[in-house]
């Protein structure tokens, strides 16, 4: 996403470029940003051409940027503009500024050195950060412009180490509202060896596996949720292990799953509860 603080009219812009113009979403612009909001994130599917504070926000297509998508998976993979993106963010979430913005809300300290997950295509950038304590990510747009532009969120870990299962989805965005690319990134447990997303239409994307933590990002995938893309784990034998939706939030999952102690701590009350599955780090 480019300067939001001039927002375009479509009509005059070039019919294909009006056709891709596209609101990302934003929980704060710059700058500096207001307030870093705490989306549910793992719960929701971060669609372009959404309306964030109640006002529209809205990027130009811009050929002239680079559409090479590169994927980190640690900070010493880093790109000079996902290091600018993740410096970024480290400064949205930062324990100092959450604690200034709501005392009662729990910051989650994370550094460069938390960095699991880092997926940059043009002008945009997603990055996420993961430690004992929990998580924070940002969407962040056009990263080493100097602008300060984007949304993002931290939380503790609601249940430590134990997963929904093999697969805990924590960032998702989308370039349209029932599909178009993906980029999508979370933690697996250790009976992952491969993750693939089926893009229900014979077509798959393979993610990147690292330290318990995964990312992937499409590349002109046309993705339609009505296809039912899913994610689909598989074990070190290359036996299938587990499929769900893609789009599907993680309190609709398929089953429950239970603590050590028995207790149920993801998913709706049914019967016949799976376990959850410990973090594979």
């Amino acid at each position: 996403m480019n300067d939001i603080l001039d927002l375009p009219a479509e009509r005059d812009l070039p019919p294909k470029s009006a056709h891709a113009m596209r609101a990302r979403i934003l929980g704060f612009a710059s700058p500096p940003p207001a307030r870093t909001p705490r989306l549910r994130i793992a719960v929701a599917v971060a669609v372009l051409l959404a309306v964030a504070s109640g006002a529209a926000a809205v990027v130009w297509d811009r050929p002239e940027r680079s559409t090479v998508q590169v994927l980190a998976m640690g900070a010493g993979e880093l790109s000079p503009t996902l290091r600018d993106a993740a410096e970024r963010c480290l400064r949205w979430n930062s324990p100092q500024r959450q604690t200034r913005q709501d005392p009662s809300e729990q910051a989650v300290p994370v550094s460069l050195a938390d960095l699991a997950v880092a997926i940059e295509r043009g002008d945009r950038a997603l990055v996420l950060f993961m430690n004992d304590v929990g998580y924070a990510t940002c969407d962040v747009e056009s990263p080493g412009t100097g602008r300060e532009s984007g949304g993002g969120a931290t939380d503790p870990w609601p249940h430590g180490d134990w997963l929904p299962g093999p697969v805990q989805r924590l960032l998702l965005t989308s370039t349209e509202a029932d599909g178009g690319d993906v980029s999508v990134s979370g933690r697996v447990s250790s009976r992952v060896h491969r993750l693939v997303l089926d893009h229900g239409d014979g077509h798959t994307t393979t993610a990147r596996l690292s330290e318990g933590a995964f990312g992937l990002m499409t590349s002109d995938a046309r993705l339609k949720a009505g296809n039912d893309p899913e994610l689909v784990s598989y074990d070190a034998k290359g036996t299938e292990i587990d499929r769900r939706p893609l789009f599907q939030a993680e309190d609709q999952l398929e089953y429950c799953y239970t603590g050590p102690d028995g207790k149920r701590i993801y998913g709706k009350p049914t019967n016949g509860c799976r376990p959850a599955e410990k973090w594979g780090r």
